[in-house]
C-alpha cells in the first residue's frame, strides 16, 4: 500500500513569536521527496498566548482536514494565475448577492463571544471582547452599514478606528487594544463560520494594523505633491471630484456628507447644519466659505427639493442616499495606481484642509469651527497628530 502523499501538520512555536503551522507534501514525480509548506494565517497578530495557542491548533486542524479532503498545494500553485480572474469575479458577485446564509455582523459577534466563553477564556478577556465588539456594532449602526461579516474589508475597519479614535480621544493603549481585539475577531470568524458553511470566504487583510507605533498615521494628510497627483486623477470623474472638494472645503466627515439634505444648507446665513447624531459633539454648524459656496452653485443644489440628499444615488442630488461604499470604491483604484497605503483615505482631505489653513496663518479658533472640536485640549492633540507647528525650528536658526 502506497504511503500518504502528505505528512501530518504540526505547530512551530518559535521563541521570536513567529508561530506557524508546517506540513509536508510529496513533490509531483518525485516519490518519497517532500516539500515543506508554512502557514501563518494571521495567528501572529494575536498577542494573548492562550488565544494564540487555540488559533494555532485550529489552523493545524483546518489544514489537516483540507489535506484529508484531497487538497494538493502543488495543484493550487499551478492554478493560481488562472484563478485570479475567477476569484475577483466571485468577490464581485458576493458583493452583489445577498449572501442569505452568511452571518451578519451581529450574528458573527454573538458567535464569536459564545466561542470565547466555551473556550474558557478569562472572564476579563471575554468582558473586553464584548465591550469592543459592541462598540464596533454601534459604529456600524450609526453609519448605516448593513453588511455580512465576510464582506467587511480593511478600509471599513480603518474608518471605524479613525472616526472613533478622534470622537472619543482614545489613548494609545485603548487604540492598540481595539486593534488586538479586531484582529482576533476576524482571525477567528472565518474558521467559525466555515464550520457551518464551507463556501463562506473572508477577504479582509489586517496586515496593515501590525505596526502599533504608528498611531499618528490615523491623521495622515496629503502633502502638496501627492495632492496634486490625486487631483489630476479625480478630475476625470466629476462626481468624485465634487465629493472630495466638499470634504476639503467643509471638513465634514464622509458619513455626515452622505446624510446631508438640502434643507440643512442655509446659503443666506452661509452655514450648514450637521445633525447631532452624526457629528462629534451634538448639532454643529459648518461655515460656508466662498469656495464651498461656488461648489454648491456649481452643483445647482439650491435648485433642488429640500428633502433631496446632496450626494444622492445619481450624478445629481436625489431623494435617495448613496450607498456607504460608493465613493470609497471610486477612490480605491486611484490609491492603487499611485501606490498610496491604507492610511490615505477620503477623510484625509479633511486633515489636508486643516494643515493648509493653519500653515496659511488662520487662527486655531477659526479652524475649530470647521473641525467640530469644542475642546481646545482635544484640538491641540489633533494638531500634534498632524505635526502642525508654525513656529518651532521652521525659520532661520544657526548656520553651520
Amino acid at each position: 500500500m502506497r504511503a500518504s502523499s502528505y505528512k501530518i501538520p504540526r505547530i512551530i512555536r518559535a521563541k521570536s513569536g513567529d508561530w506557524r503551522v508546517v506540513y509536508e507534501y510529496e513533490i509531483p514525480g518525485q516519490i518519497g521527496a517532500f516539500k515543506k509548506f508554512y502557514v501563518r494565517d494571521g495567528i501572529n497578530y494575536i498577542h494573548d498566548l492562550q488565544e494564540k495557542e487555540i488559533a494555532a491548533q485550529e489552523l493545524r486542524d483546518d489544514i489537516e482536514e483540507a489535506l484529508k479532503s484531497g487538497y494538493n498545494p502543488f495543484l493550487a500553485e499551478i492554478r493560481t494565475e488562472s484563478k485570479i480572474f475567477a476569484e475577483e469575479t466571485e468577490i464581485k458577485l458576493n458583493k452583489e448577492q445577498s449572501l442569505p446564509d452568511a452571518w451578519n455582523m451581529k450574528e458573527a459577534v454573538e458567535n464569536f463571544i459564545k466561542y470565547c466563553q466555551l473556550k474558557n477564556l478569562k472572564d476579563t478577556t471575554v468582558k473586553k471582547y464584548k465591550s469592543q465588539t459592541n462598540t464596533l456594532l454601534k459604529w456600524f449602526t450609526e453609519n448605516e452599514i448593513d453588511m455580512k461579516a465576510c464582506e467587511v474589508d480593511e478600509d471599513i475597519i480603518l474608518d471605524f478606528l479613525e472616526q472613533y479614535n478622534e470622537k472619543f480621544s482614545w489613548s494609545a493603549r485603548t487604540y492598540n487594544n481595539y486593534i488586538d481585539g479586531i484582529v482576533t475577531l476576524f482571525t477567528r470568524l472565518p474558521r467559525l463560520e466555515r464550520r457551518r458553511n464551507k463556501e463562506i470566504k473572508y477577504n479582509i487583510d489586517l496586515g496593515y494594523l501590525e505596526d502599533k507605533n504608528a498611531i499618528a498615521e490615523k491623521n495622515r494628510y496629503y502633502a502638496p505633491k501627492v495632492a496634486e497627483l490625486i487631483k489630476k486623477e479625480i478630475k476625470k470623474d466629476i462626481e468624485l471630484y465634487r465629493y472630495v472638494r466638499w470634504i476639503f472645503y467643509s471638513c465634514m466627515r464622509p458619513n455626515e456628507i452622505r446624510h446631508l439634505q438640502i434643507m440643512h444648507i442655509d446659503l443666506d446665513a452661509r452655514q450648514i447644519k450637521v445633525a447631532g447624531g452624526l457629528g462629534k459633539t451634538g448639532d454643529r454648524f459648518v461655515p460656508i466659505s466662498n469656495e464651498l459656496f461656488s461648489l454648491i452653485k456649481e452643483m445647482e443644489v439650491d435648485k433642488m427639493p429640500l428633502d433631496y440628499y446632496v450626494f444622492g444615488s445619481g450624478k445629481r442630488p436625489s431623494p435617495k442616499k448613496t450607498f456607504n461604499e460608493y465613493f470609497r470604491e471610486k477612490y480605491r483604484p486611484i490609491k492603487v495606481k499611485l501606490g498610496l497605503d491604507k492610511n490615505y483615505t477620503l477623510y484625509s482631505w479633511k486633515h489636508t484642509r486643516v494643515v493648509s489653513l493653519i500653515t496659511a496663518g488662520f487662527d486655531d479658533n477659526q479652524v475649530m469651527t470647521l473641525t467640530g472640536h469644542r475642546d481646545r485640549t482635544a484640538f491641540e492633540a489633533y494638531k500634534r497628530d498632524l505635526v502642525i507647528d508654525n513656529s518651532v525650528m521652521k525659520g532661520k536658526t544657526i548656520d553651520f
